[in-house]
This record gives C-alpha cells, sequence and structure tokens, in this order.
C-alpha cells in the first residue's frame, strides 16, 4: 500500500485507505455541505488529502 503525504492528491480508493474508511463512508461525507469537494479531470476524481484532514479537525464530519 503506497503511503499518502497530507500534500497529496488521491482518488477515492487511497483517500479512503489513508483514512481507514470505505469508500462507501468518503462518498458520504462528499454529499455533507461543507465537506472539500474534490477535483474532478474527466473521469478521474482526486481527493485534496489535507482539506479532508482539515475538516476532520474542525469536526465536521459529526455535524
Amino acid at each position: 500500500m503506497q503511503t499518502v503525504t497530507p500534500t497529496t492528491k488521491a482518488r477515492p480508493k487511497q483517500a479512503a485507505a489513508h483514512f481507514q474508511i470505505s469508500v462507501m463512508t468518503l462518498w458520504r461525507w462528499t454529499q455533507k455541505p461543507n465537506f472539500p469537494q474534490p477535483l474532478k479531470m474527466g473521469q478521474v476524481v482526486l481527493y485534496d488529502i489535507a482539506a479532508i484532514e482539515q475538516w476532520l479537525m474542525n469536526g465536521e464530519s459529526a455535524k
């Protein structure tokens, strides 16, 4: 498994592994109003790991 650094953009499977959650949980988080939205480049979806970490530290996932 690859290690994802905080400044990395990651595909859904990599981002989910980084946060030790399922891809489905990551998708559910994406539906929350304050969640940092992923970048979409054609068919590729990339999540900003640092932005998600900040979102988690702010306690947004509990809302």
